[in-house]
């Protein structure tokens, strides 16, 4: 039986995010001093979904949960642009 698989050019799949936006996640968690549980409580998620974000296979999805991250990370005095 023949395996179909993407091609690779397809690109990330739908929801999966590039490295530099879980590194956004990452530094401001960091920044903030907290562990990914108290994160998760502080961003409204569960900690699955912060490990997940942070290991680059998912993207924060509700208008809710970019929207704790964007207060959390001017909290923290971070961008979610790039770099600190």
């Amino acid at each position: 039986m023949e395996q179909k698989t993407k091609p690779k050019s397809a690109g990330r799949p739908l929801g999966v995010r590039s490295s530099r936006s879980s590194d956004a996640v990452s530094r401001v968690r960091a920044a903030l001093g907290m562990t990914q549980e108290e994160f998760a409580r502080e961003l409204g998620c569960s900690l699955s979904n912060v490990a997940k974000m942070e290991g680059d296979s998912r993207t924060p999805g509700t208008v809710a949960l970019k929207t704790n991250l964007a207060k959390l990370a001017k909290r923290a005095g971070v961008s979610l642009e790039g770099g600190s």
